[in-house]
């Protein structure tokens, strides 16, 4: 039977979340366009291949020098020839850096059609329908898939990750790589010793209403170490150097999908909002009744902040 075919994304020897959630997403929507759910995983050995097995059924390790560190070449011809060899008729890829890196690059390769930066994958009538947001999460579109292959990046946060399983197969496949343009010299981290929020289960963040970098420090680090999570903020809280790069939360930030997202004076532009309303649970506060922030919000408190966290912090 065809494949839907997931590509796994690893860093540093490990998976990444986004791919727990890819294995989610082909095992719920493979058998209604009568596709088998399967994973590629590209690295120097097929150690991660074995990894990736315990959350879907098969998978196909290209173990090679060609990819042993990611470049959109390697990683497109790798998609190709996993597609001819293994009957690939879908391919999904996070919609990450890396992702949005060789997706098109992959499709080209395999004379497919893309979707990009899609939130939500259904079928319909045995077609696979797209959602995603467009002008800046104003609005909505869906698109369906009518090419014989496709490719879709989804957005990482979008469904929850799939817990491990029995063990599947892992199957070699060989790939004859051509030219790869790119030499990867040294990786170098943005931040020394930074904390990634995307993977935290409590974010409090801070916005423009904390009115100056003391106000953050003194208010949003406490709350966020006193509920044991991390703290975050708004591009304006970033752009001020209230707080360092790695912790902005919103579309030119990271995007965080934590159990618990207090928003404390965020008025929810819808940047900062693509960001995070893939939260479980948020929790707004804002003197402004009007605020976005309180169209996505799970609670919405309408009071000045510097009065609410006191009380937070008295009664944790």
């Amino acid at each position: 039977m065809a494949k839907l075919l997931i590509i796994a994304e690893h860093r540093d020897g490990k998976l990444s979340v986004a791919t727990m959630e890819l294995c989610r997403i082909a095992k719920e929507i493979a058998p209604g366009l009568g596709l088998e759910p399967a994973a590629a995983v590209f690295s120097k050995d097929d150690s991660l291949a074995k990894e990736v097995a315990k959350y879907i059924p098969e998978v196909f390790a290209v173990s090679d020098a060609a990819v042993a560190a990611y470049t959109a070449d390697g990683y497109a011809q790798a998609v190709k020839g996993v597609v001819e060899a293994k009957d690939v008729k879908g391919v999904l890829v996070p919609h990450t850096y890396d992702g949005v890196d060789y997706a098109a690059k992959a499709a080209m390769a395999i004379s497919a059609g893309i979707v990009s930066n899609v939130n939500k994958l259904a079928v319909e009538g045995g077609k696979l329908i797209c959602t995603r947001n467009i002008y800046n999460g104003k609005l909505q579109e869906t698109k369906s898939v009518t090419t014989d292959k496709f490719v879709i990046s989804v957005e990482k946060g979008a469904y929850d990750p799939i817990e491990a399983g029995a063990a599947g197969n892992v199957t070699a496949v060989s790939v004859s790589f051509g030219t790869i343009r790119t030499k990867v010299k040294e990786v170098i981290a943005t931040s020394t010793g930074g904390v990634d929020i995307t993977a935290a289960k409590i974010i409090v963040s801070g916005g423009r209403g904390l009115k100056d970098a003391d106000k953050y420090k003194d208010t949003i680090i406490p709350l966020a170490q006193k509920l044991g999570g991390e703290y975050a903020g708004s591009r304006p809280v970033i752009d001020s150097g209230w707080t360092e790069a790695s912790r902005q939360v919103g579309q030119s930030g990271k995007t965080v999908t934590p159990d618990l997202y207090l928003a404390l004076g965020i008025s929810g532009a819808v940047q900062h909002v693509a960001g995070m309303k893939g939260a479980k649970c948020i929790v707004a506060v804002n003197k402004d009744p009007e605020a976005p922030i309180f169209n996505i919000a799970t609670y919405g408190i309408v009071a000045d902040l510097f009065e609410v966290v006191p009380g937070i912090m008295a009664n944790l």
